[in-house]
């Protein structure tokens, strides 16, 4: 080979690497913001007050499909507070049952179990958060969107509401979309 060709197959090399680089820093960053939304979105939410036996009963979020945001939310969890209650983050394998949890997050590789994990847990009084398109019409209270690089998020008031969950209208305000908007 030659010279010219060596430098061509270095460079598309090189090009292929930074761009899984970037890939994966991007990856990176959206698994970051979507765990600080994660631990936001517990502040704008009312529980029925069953679903804290005790003032020192923490806020525990339970992670299925992500292992990437339960990392980034257990960093994020350390220093902060929800409503003045502890956070704990609960890492939750597939087919494990769904307790003792306030906000479950189902990623994006649990995607063929959506409404299964849904169903399972329906009425109960647990925000639920996913990351797939069309998500709310099977019954999660806030799914992520990934808009123009950012992440966004819409939200189910029904959903919420059929949980026993009430949703502040703070939040609700910087959803990207509202769907069974209160009056």
């Amino acid at each position: 080979m030659n010279i010219v060709r060596l430098t061509a197959i270095y460079i598309t090399l090189m090009g292929w690497a930074a761009m899984a680089w970037a890939e994966d820093a991007s990856s990176d960053m959206a698994n970051h913001v979507k765990a600080a939304y994660l631990l936001k979105f517990a502040s704008y939410v009312e529980w029925p007050v069953s679903s804290f036996p005790q003032d020192s009963t923490p806020v525990t979020i339970g992670i299925i499909g992500s292992d990437q945001i339960a990392m980034a939310l257990g960093k994020l969890s350390i220093n902060n507070l929800v409503n003045n209650r502890v956070v704990r983050v609960k890492q939750l394998k597939t087919g494990e049952p769904i307790t003792g949890v306030q906000v479950l997050f189902i990623g994006w590789q649990e995607q063929e179990r959506l409404k299964q994990c849904l169903d399972d847990i329906q009425s109960q009084p647990i925000l639920t958060v996913s990351e797939r398109k069309g998500a709310l019409s099977v019954g999660s209270v806030i799914n992520f969107l990934s808009e123009d690089d950012r992440i966004r998020f819409e939200v189910s008031v029904s959903s919420a509401e059929r949980n026993g969950l009430k949703i502040s209208a703070r939040l609700l305000g910087v959803a990207q979309k509202v769907e069974g908007r209160r009056p």
